[in-house]
């Protein structure tokens, strides 16, 4: 990453933080066992909630990739985390879990942030969270994909393991610094790299840095997550688009779904 976007996102973050201090409009907490893709999980919830369907995958229409996913259901009234893949660990004492998550309360939510433990034992071995999650904006009914990161994962055993996950999220709006979804417009995959675009159709004035997450499966089930900014990363109007080229490092990703984000001014 250059120079210029690492300091950008810093301050960006920065902003993000300051911004949204106190805006979170919904916490909980879940477990759902190693390796589970069952109907456990919850973040936020109201005694009033709607009764919410399950919309299919990409619902909102801001994804791209070759992937139709099926989702599980997931809590009534409730973010829940309803699938996970398996600990990924980088080799350098840290490590990831890809999670897939719906959104069954009856508002639209945004900022979906999501913290991880990992628990053997009877105790915490682990804790981690979400580096971002796609949709950047989900409605009531509609599923996506996030990761946690865990910065160590040494004492997290290769069995009997269960993680445990709280969810916090803001209202879907276009306040600044409020995530903003771009359309993904193009999404090749050549080999090496998927390359592609996306367009600003929130009819607001975006600002960067615009995140790129490609999220590669197997059937259903999460494989590997590869993330990256945009090409641009000023700020663009509605209308506007930027692009983007994602490495996939050597290896393959024949089945995936991308999404491209950024923040509103």
């Amino acid at each position: 990453m250059s120079m210029k976007k690492t300091l950008a996102t810093i301050a960006l973050l920065g902003a993000v933080a300051l911004a949204l201090s106190g805006c979170a409009t919904s916490s909980g907490s879940q477990n759902v066992p190693a390796g589970s893709s069952g109907k456990s999980g919850s973040s936020s919830s109201s005694s009033a909630a709607k009764p919410v369907g399950s919309l299919p995958w990409n619902a909102g229409g801001f994804l791209g990739g070759n992937a139709t996913p099926t989702v599980a259901d997931g809590e009534k009234g409730k973010v829940s985390v309803v699938s996970q893949g398996v600990l990924e660990s980088d080799g350098f004492g840290s490590g990831t879990l890809l999670i897939a998550f719906r959104n069954n309360t009856d508002k639209a939510v945004s900022h979906v942030d999501f913290t991880g433990t990992a628990n053997a034992g009877g105790k915490i071995v682990a804790s981690g969270e979400s580096q971002g999650t796609i949709p950047a904006q989900v409605q009531p009914g509609e599923a996506g994909f996030s990761f946690i990161y865990f910065s160590d994962v040494a004492s997290i055993p290769a069995d009997g393991v269960e993680y445990k996950f709280k969810a916090s999220t803001s209202a879907a709006d276009t306040s600044s610094y409020n995530t903003a979804p771009l359309t993904v417009t193009q999404a090749d995959n050549n080999g090496t790299a998927i390359i592609g675009g996306a367009e600003n159709k929130t009819k607001k004035p975006l600002t960067g840095p615009y995140s790129v997450e490609v999220y590669c499966l197997n059937g259903n089930d999460l494989a590997k997550q590869i993330g990256t900014f945009a090409t641009e990363d000023g700020d663009i109007e509605a209308g506007d688009s930027v692009s983007f080229s994602v490495d996939l490092y050597g290896g393959t990703c024949d089945s995936f779904v991308l999404g491209v984000s950024g923040y509103f001014q």
